[in-house]
Parts: C-alpha cells; sequence; structure tokens
C-alpha cells in the first residue's frame, strides 16, 4: 500500500510537471506572437506615406490664362537626385514615391496636359530646377517649404518662394501623419506659384 501510495504520488507529481511543461510552451508561443505583431505594426507605422498628387481646378484655370503656346518640359533638377525621403521630428520619414522630384514634375506636367498646354514636340522647353524641399512640424503648426527655378529655352527664367502652412500637433506621430498629408496640397500651391507668375505666360509666347 506504501509503495502504491508513493507510486501514485511520483505519477501524480510527473503528470503536474509535463501539463506545466505544455502550459508554459503554450504561454511562450502567444508572447513571442504578440511581440511579433506590436514590432511589426510599430516598424510599419514609423513611415508616413504622402498621397497620390490630385489635379487643381484653380491651376488649370490659370495656365489656361496665362497664354495660348505650348511647351515641353524637360526632366526636373533637384539638389538631391532620387530623394524620396525626410525625416520627420525624429519618429520616421515621410515617403514620396518615386521621389520628391518626380512627384513634383509629374503633377507640373499633368495638370499642362489637362490645361493642353503640354506638346513634347514643342520647340519651347521648360526646365526646373529645386533647390529646396523642407518640411517643419511644430506643436501647433507645421510648414512645407519649396525653393525653385524656372527656365525656358528662350532665355528666360525667375524664382518661386513657396510656403504652405498646415495644422499639427503636439503628438510626434500625429504631427507628422499631419505633414505627409500636407505634402499634396503643398504642391498645389507650388504650382499655383509658378504659373501664376506673368514671366512663365511670356515663357509661352
Amino acid at each position: 500500500m506504501r509503495l502504491n501510495g508513493v507510486l501514485r504520488q511520483h505519477g501524480f507529481v510527473f503528470i503536474k510537471k509535463s501539463i506545466f511543461k505544455r502550459r508554459l510552451k503554450m504561454y511562450t508561443k502567444r508572447i513571442f506572437v504578440s511581440i511579433l505583431a506590436t514590432v511589426t505594426v510599430l516598424v510599419s507605422g514609423c513611415a508616413f506615406k504622402t498621397n497620390s498628387y490630385g489635379i487643381s481646378p484653380d491651376n488649370v484655370d490659370a495656365i489656361k490664362s496665362s497664354g495660348n503656346g505650348a511647351v515641353d518640359v524637360r526632366k526636373f533638377e533637384t539638389f538631391s537626385p532620387g530623394l524620396k525621403t525626410l525625416m520627420c521630428r525624429g519618429v520616421g520619414p515621410v515617403t514620396v514615391e518615386p521621389s520628391y522630384g518626380a512627384y513634383i514634375e509629374k503633377a507640373f506636367v499633368d495638370e499642362l496636359k489637362i490645361a493642353g498646354a503640354f506638346d513634347p514636340a514643342s520647340p519651347n522647353k521648360i526646365s526646373v530646377k529645386i533647390n529646396r524641399i523642407e518640411s517643419s512640424s511644430g506643436i501647433v503648426e507645421g510648414k512645407w517649404l519649396f525653393s525653385v527655378v524656372t527656365s525656358s529655352s528662350n532665355g528666360m527664367s525667375f524664382n518661386t518662394e513657396t510656403e504652405y502652412p498646415f495644422s499639427s500637433s503636439f503628438v510626434g506621430d500625429r504631427a507628422c501623419q499631419e505633414t505627409a498629408q500636407a505634402f499634396a496640397p503643398a504642391v498645389q500651391r507650388l504650382i499655383g506659384d509658378i504659373v501664376r507668375n506673368p514671366v512663365f505666360g511670356a515663357m509661352r509666347k
């Protein structure tokens, strides 16, 4: 009886240890999956992507009003060719596809096309050099800043300095989201400033 009692006791201890090991393994797996999911969310949340560009009817009207001649557009020059990310508050990058320069160039050409002012066969070539693209996001307000030089094959040129303010936030993640969302309308403002310059109209003649 005593021997059977010892065996039963040891068997019970063995069973308890087995159950404990299985449960420990199960809980460890759950914790690992949870940590992995959290890390994935954090990593994916670190990049703030800009929205696709939308044609500005006001810009199209301004292009139509600036003159009648069609122009071709040379590939944009930028201070940093291929630049596609700008750091925001140390929280993460504001990302533009395929790059900041290519995004602005496509937006400019698309608005010329809609306005009927683009012709790749035109001898009148427009060149744009982007010397500055910056963003800042304060506690209350942020801004996008652009500095570009527009020139043409007929020898004319002019500078454009554009500032686009937007609402920001004390919270870094929210502020960077606002920065990314403000980029497309900031580019609309930049293009509007370019095509409303009287020299741009003279370039089209």
